[in-house]
């Protein structure tokens, strides 16, 4: 049992009033002895027991009815979170909700028509009833950003929908909670109730990433000591039959658009899918053979009658949760790709810049990007040689690690220097007459694959007369002595690839472009297959900074920071996805997350499909009742003894 109005309780100390004004009665008449008194004393001498009981237990009724009248006037309520009598302050200035609007939030609540976005309304409603003076403030995970309502009906209203409304979005909630407690600092809120709703899926926690997000959040809510209470609602999905497409990669070849798909799902008895594709408008259909629980799929479509750019809908059947069922696609206007080289050798820039000429239409060249300048992620491909200094090694790993690609090659000279993310050992020389030779490689496939017509790219016939081993990731050219030519790293979501000599006519005769032209397509090609590069997700960056978009495969008001769909700014078409990692359906538990919200100022709660979470319900009527009974007691104990005598009465 908690109060609304707890500093009513003080009139408990009123209850004492009775016994007080008793004690105060007694200390003003003074006793005398009066010898004509003593026998009549000693006839009433039992009577004056019951008299004293009756006095005591008057005393003792209106102490209570007064207690009674304090609680009720503090407003009690009762509800399941509550502990038996809470003296805490229950009238909080804000009461806040922090929403997750994932698109896995889009899921049916189970057993329940509702998606567990509309339940988490709900739930938020009931929960703010309490406290209908307070400050009502929403901040969700697509925008970030407070939102402070005029009444609780507002969540409801068509025109809110933007910031309530499903989407197709993903979410990071310590980022979104941590500027919940931002702004009630900035407020200088002393007292809040905020409310947490989501589904708890992993991908929009990232508990290794934001481990110190979440510790700096546990100390600032126990710095409050109990000011600010943070309640975790979890919203569990119905569990039901769902297939969901993801798009690994895509390339265009003429007419030909050839996605690679990833179709999952829980359905063991499916063998075929019907696919349909809407290219442009035009709709067909093709089926899929689909192996339980994931099949990838590569169908060929068509682009010979459609215009030089355009769009493309790949849908799966309808099933219980449509959301995660269509994939959008644009062809015929892909930007082009922008290659920065940083070379501080004059001949490995100049060969290099040559080959990216070959492609003026794909390929923007950047020769003398500056790292220093922020110009890094600017770019799409990076192509080093020499050196960086430490704030520019750090900048260029971010880049890798974020989906980047790298072509890294060696030092000019012998020096202790090397990056954090690949090393090469010392320069090794031969004479002219005996030259390091390359004698394995994968031919079959990759970037040393034959050409389509089965013939061998020359490595055999590669001069190298210097040399500087890169020591780190998996070699995919052989020397004749077993050492590596060319090694390929995965690092993070990016990929560097290493060379082990120059294009420079004293290190060898790279620069002739033989081999090296072939392989530096080859991985341009495999760089603009990046997902990480072609792939537009609902909520990232860009889908934030596109205000001006119009959507030609939605509602023309639909924005691609919430809506998946294909959008364009009258000059280019844009394909915006829902997010992929929501499709990963893996939940924390209640345990996984308290490993790092250990905060004792940190409920936790299971919404219920029979009722709400935050049920309260006043419970002043019952002190009401507790009050007039007791005033009833004592006035009856103050009525004369002879009303309750059942003797019967001389004549």
């Amino acid at each position: 049992m908690s109060f609304l109005q707890p500093i009513a309780l003080f009139g408990l100390i009123l209850a004492a009033t009775p016994i007080v004004i008793h004690l105060l009665n007694l200390m003003r008449h003074r006793r005398e002895s009066w010898a004509a008194m003593r026998f009549l004393l000693r006839a009433k001498e039992n009577s004056s027991r019951i008299s004293r009981v009756r006095k005591w237990l008057t005393l003792i009724f209106r102490a209570l009815a007064l207690s009674a009248l304090a609680i009720l006037m503090s407003r009690p309520i009762a509800s399941d979170d509550s502990s038996l009598i809470n003296f805490t302050k229950q009238k909080p200035e804000v009461v806040m909700l922090v929403f997750d609007r994932s698109s896995s939030m889009q899921k049916n609540f189970k057993d329940s028509s509702n998606n567990l976005i509309q339940r988490g309304l709900e739930e938020f409603e009931q929960f703010s009833k309490s406290w209908t003076d307070s400050k009502l403030v929403v901040i969700e995970t697509v925008f970030r950003e407070p939102i402070i309502l005029d009444k609780i009906e507002t969540i409801y209203d068509e025109q809110m929908q933007e910031f309530f409304g499903s989407t197709d979005s993903g979410g990071n909630l310590p980022a979104t909670l941590n500027e919940a407690l931002n702004w009630l600092d900035e407020s200088e809120i002393g007292h809040a109730e905020i409310l947490l709703v989501s589904d708890q899926q992993e991908t929009n926690w990232k508990i290794q990433e934001n481990e110190q997000l979440l510790e700096n959040i546990n100390d600032r809510i126990d710095a409050k000591e109990g000011l600010w209470t943070l309640r975790f609602l979890n919203l569990k999905p119905a569990d039901l039959n769902n297939l969901s497409l993801l798009c690994k990669s895509y390339r265009e070849e003429n007419d030909k658009f050839y996605p690679t798909l990833l179709i999952s799902g829980n359905q063991k008895d499916t063998k075929s899918l019907t696919i349909k594709i809407n290219i442009n408008g035009n709709l067909s259909i093709m089926k899929c053979p689909f192996a339980y629980p994931l099949t990838t799929w590569t169908p060929l479509i068509s682009l010979a009658d459609q215009p030089t750019t355009g769009w493309i809908k790949i849908s799966l059947p309808e099933d219980s949760f449509s959301h995660d069922n269509e994939y959008f696609f644009t062809y015929g206007n892909q930007k082009m790709m922008k290659v920065g080289i940083h070379c501080k050798d004059e001949q490995t820039k100049k060969f290099i810049s040559a080959i990216c000429n070959l492609r003026p239409k794909k390929i923007y060249l950047d020769k003398d990007f500056s790292v220093q300048k922020n110009e890094l992620n600017e770019n799409d491909f990076l192509i080093l040689q020499g050196f960086s200094t430490p704030e520019e090694e750090i900048k260029i790993f971010e880049f890798i690690n974020n989906g980047g690609i790298a072509l890294l090659f060696p030092e000019l000279e012998d020096n202790d220097k090397s990056y954090s993310f690949q090393k090469w050992g010392d320069t090794e020389t031969i004479s002219e007459n005996v030259l390091f030779e390359i004698s394995e490689w994968n031919r079959n496939e990759g970037i040393f694959a034959n050409t389509a017509n089965q013939r061998e790219l020359g490595l055999s016939y590669l001069k190298i007369s210097k040399r500087k081993i890169p020591t780190e990731g998996n070699t995919l050219a052989f020397y004749k002595d077993g050492k590596s030519f060319l090694k390929r790293r995965t690092l993070g979501q990016g990929i560097v690839y290493s060379f082990s000599t120059l294009p420079n006519v004293e290190w060898s005769n790279l620069g002739d472009g033989f081999v090296l032209v072939p392989v530096l397509l080859r991985i341009f090609d495999e760089c603009s297959e990046n997902p990480a590069l072609n792939f537009l997700e609902c909520g990232d960056s860009t889908s934030m900074e596109s205000s001006n978009l119009v959507s030609i495969t939605g509602n023309l008001n639909q924005k691609p920071s919430i809506k998946a769909g294909v959008y364009t700014n009258k000059k280019k078409l844009f394909a915006f996805n829902r997010k992929a990692a929501e499709s990963q359906n893996v939940i924390l538990t209640k345990k996984e997350l308290q490993k790092n919200m250990s905060s004792n100022h940190i409920l936790w709660s299971d919404a219920s499909s029979s009722s709400f979470s935050f049920e309260r319900a006043e419970i002043w009527n019952l002190f009401l009742i507790l009050m007039l009974l007791f005033l009833l007691a004592e006035s009856l104990l103050g009525l004369p003894v002879d009303n309750f005598s059942f003797r019967k009465k001389r004549l």
